[in-house]
């Protein structure tokens, strides 16, 4: 069986707005090798996806909400095969299932709320549960 090792890095970006803001933090994580990176509030509304496009970072997964409020992006490089399992239109879950090596693995990025946790860890604990993955990896705020 193969072990496959992958570089993940989660941060919460407090915001992708500005061009430049944006222009320099996807530069400078393009220059760290990493396999899978995730952001939690990038405030980028729906409709202007596009701004995060990255190519040098990977594929592009976003969950993002109609406000310019909270929203994932998830860059995959194109070696992983990855594929859209859920998306969260409050822009507060993004789970994408990974082929790493001999196994799936479930991707889970949250954005957790400052209110009502309880419930939305419970929402996220069944969501998780129904997909029937033994491998499972949490990240996120």
């Amino acid at each position: 069986k193969m072990e496959t090792e992958i570089k993940l890095l989660s941060l919460n970006i407090n915001g992708l707005n500005s061009p430049t803001k944006r222009k320099q933090i996807l530069s400078r994580l393009a220059k760290q090798k990493l396999e899978i990176v995730c952001l939690q509030k990038v405030h980028i509304k729906k409709q202007f996806q596009k701004y995060l496009e990255y190519p040098k970072l990977g594929r592009l997964f976003v969950a993002l909400a109609d406000q310019k409020q909270k929203g994932i992006a998830v860059y995959v490089k194109k070696e992983i095969k990855a594929t859209e399992k859920y998306v969260d239109p409050q822009g507060r879950i993004l789970i994408l299932e990974l082929e790493l090596g001999y196994k799936p693995m479930l991707l889970v990025i949250i954005y957790a709320p400052n209110d009502n946790q309880n419930q939305f860890y419970k929402d996220l604990h069944e969501k998780v549960v129904e997909m029937e993955q033994d491998n499972v990896c949490i990240v996120g705020d």
